[in-house]
């Protein structure tokens, strides 16, 4: 008789009678380890997997069991553990299916680095990079083995490697030799880096420039030992140009030789470009810009930028154009030419500048500046590492500026009388100055990420001077700094700070005036309108009107400001800030009285720009009521 049909129905009966038949649900309770071994154990144990299934019969559940240990050993050899006890209990809490596995794991002796052999060969082995990698190998003598270690470290230095030109590298040893009964362990490691490739020049296609000025946004020399980021770097250059909308650079390995060219793939970028951009502040009122690029004028990348900009406030219009003509051979190395026309309505002030009110009825003027500028534009390295290079301009200056305030002669009462008093103000109210400065100036702008999430530094630096002797109608020197800093805490919180000083040495002259009981000390700097310094509104010292805080408010030799500010993000585009202004201009330093401003208000960020928001209070000026500060359209750093 046939007894086999018979057999699995043998050993279900011999499952049901030892107990419930199906394990409902289990528990794993692991002692002995902690922390990254008890994590790994757990990961690879089929009972902690069993936790998260449906009802399984308890014949499986004992055969996981029994895999356990075996599944526990190979968990700890990663760590060096090769020789653990190990105990697993199986029981059944009750008789609806609960189970628990019980786990006790002593992991003995940890196996230690008894020899340690690397070495590099090659090319490589006087390359500095991998010499810092054999430097920092993590597994020396004595210490733990630990796998993850070494396949770490041998990988990194495979891609090392690969970053640094030396494709054709291969281990001729990679072992780790372990003696379980000893707890030691020896450790080899041999890599041949062979010849390290270097750059054999490039090639280009798909675009209407010259070979002159390709090879100038060319910064890699032939010869010169590869890495994978001098390749990123000669990227970021071709796309930094400004005169490609698709940049592709390929790498193309010569045959039966150690050298690599690259190809580039360049689409020209359209040779214009418009742009158009509506804008208000409670310091400008509504203002407009328009503006055009010609973004190479012919195949050597010479370039032409011409603005216009109109603002209601004080009728102000402004022309500017700029040229740059590609220099030597370096990719952002230019000569420059600019032109800068300029008219507004200024008035001349006679203000109080403890009270900031005025003293007498200003003369209502017109200031209009010509302004040509020649010079070379340059990059100079970074600093340190992680921010983008310094922009540095050389330049010579000649400006014609010319301020009437007697054209019309239209005075109040008090004007005419004011000037009848004091015929020496003619030459405040109506002069023409001609000035040739030499100057330069240095700018780091580190700043990525959009709207709140903009985060970084900007930082201007500049010097300028001027003398009688080279053909000026004023001497002064001046120089300047300002920086802005902005910094994300976690998803919500902004830290924004800024601060400038400016220091000139240039004459004053001070007049005594007074008209009835009214008297005031007025001091004017015989600096040019274009290079005074002023401060206050929007984007300055908030709770004071917009350049409200200088000596008697005709601008000053020199300037001290800071700011801090908070900003806390409400919702994705929404956030409330609260700031501390505090600064002023002034030509005196032994008189110098800093005004404070503190307020709050909020940001809305689109896509045209941020519109702010700011509720200030002048608290050196307690009589004024709370001043509102709006701007919509204007970058906040």
């Amino acid at each position: 008789m046939n007894r086999a049909p018979f057999r699995p129905l043998l050993v279900l009966l011999a499952l049901l009678a030892s107990g419930p038949g199906l394990a409902d649900r289990l528990e794993t309770v692991i002692e002995g380890v902690d922390g990254a071994l008890l994590s790994n154990v757990r990961a690879h144990l089929g009972l902690v997997a069993a936790e998260r299934l449906d009802p399984l019969s308890v014949w499986r559940l004992r055969q996981l069991s029994s895999e356990a240990r075996q599944e526990i050993r190979d968990a700890l050899q990663p760590f060096g553990y090769y020789q653990p006890r190990i105990e697993v209990r199986l029981e059944a809490l009750d008789q609806e299916g609960h189970w628990r596995a019980s786990i006790r794991i002593d992991p003995g002796q940890a196996t230690t680095v008894r020899e340690l052999d690397i070495e590099i060969l090659g090319e490589g082995r006087a390359d500095p990079a991998l010499i810092a990698w054999q430097e920092a190998w993590p597994l020396g003598p004595e210490q733990r083995l630990i796998h993850a270690d070494f396949e770490r470290a041998w990988q990194d230095l495979v891609q090392l490697a690969e970053q640094r030109g030396y494709f054709d590298a291969q281990f001729l040893q990679r072992q780790v030799v372990v003696d379980p009964d000893r707890a030691r362990a020896d450790v080899s490691l041999h890599f041949d880096t062979g010849r390290r490739y270097r750059f054999a020049g490039y090639d280009s296609e798909g675009h209407p420039f010259s070979e002159r000025l390709i090879r100038r946004l060319s910064i890699l020399e032939p010869g010169e030992p590869y890495t994978r980021e001098r390749v990123d770097e000669q990227r970021e250059v071709l796309v930094r140009s400004g005169l490609f909308q698709r940049v592709v650079v390929e790498e193309d390995r010569l045959a039966d030789s150690e050298d690599l060219r690259l190809h580039y793939q360049l689409e020209a970028r359209p040779r214009d470009s418009y742009r158009a951009t509506l804008g208000f502040g409670t310091d400008t009122g509504a203002r407009l810009q328009l503006g055009w690029i010609r973004h190479y004028l012919s195949s050597r990348g010479n370039r032409l930028d011409l603005g216009f900009g109109a603002q209601q406030k004080d009728s102000e219009f402004v022309f500017r154009g700029n040229y740059f003509h590609p220099r030597g051979s370096q990719p952002f190395d230019f000569w420059t030419a600019g032109v800068v026309f300029r008219r507004e309505q200024d008035d001349f002030r006679f203000i109080d500048e403890n009270r900031i009110e005025p003293v007498f009825d200003s003369f209502s003027g017109r200031r209009e500046q010509a302004e040509l500028i020649f010079g070379r534009l340059q990059e100079r390295p970074a600093p340190f590492e992680g921010v983008s290079p310094i922009e540095e301009r050389l330049f010579v200056s000649i400006l014609n500026e010319r301020f009437d305030a007697l054209r019309e002669r239209r005075f109040s009462t008090e004007n005419q009388a004011l000037f009848d008093a004091y015929p020496e103000l003619e030459p405040f109210l109506q002069n023409e100055t001609q000035t040739v400065a030499l100057g330069a100036s240095w700018r780091l702008f580190n700043v990525s990420g959009t709207g709140f999430e903009a985060e970084g530094q900007v930082i201007d630096a500049r010097i300028t001077g001027a003398s009688e002797t080279l053909g000026s109608d004023v001497s002064f020197l001046q120089g300047y700094i300002g920086a802005r800093w902005h910094r994300l805490f976690g998803d919500r919180h902004k830290l924004l700070l800024r601060a400038e000083a400016g220091y000139t040495e240039a004459a004053t002259e001070t007049l005594d005036l007074s008209l009835d009981d009214r008297t005031l000390r007025l001091s004017i700097t015989e600096l040019p309108e274009r290079y005074r310094f002023k401060t206050g509104g929007d984007r300055t010292i908030r709770g004071y009107a917009f350049e409200a805080l200088s000596t008697n408010r005709n601008g000053g030799n020199h300037l001290l400001a800071a700011s801090a500010e908070y900003e806390y993000r409400v919702a994705e585009n929404w956030s409330l800030a609260a700031f501390y202004d505090i600064g002023n201009a002034f030509n005196d330093i032994d008189q110098l009285e800093l005004k404070r401003g503190v307020g709050a208000g909020f940001r809305f960020y689109t896509l045209i720009g941020p519109i702010q928001v700011d509720l200030a209070r002048a608290l050196d000026d307690v009589d004024k009521p709370l001043r509102l500060h709006l701007t919509i359209g204007t970058r906040l750093l």
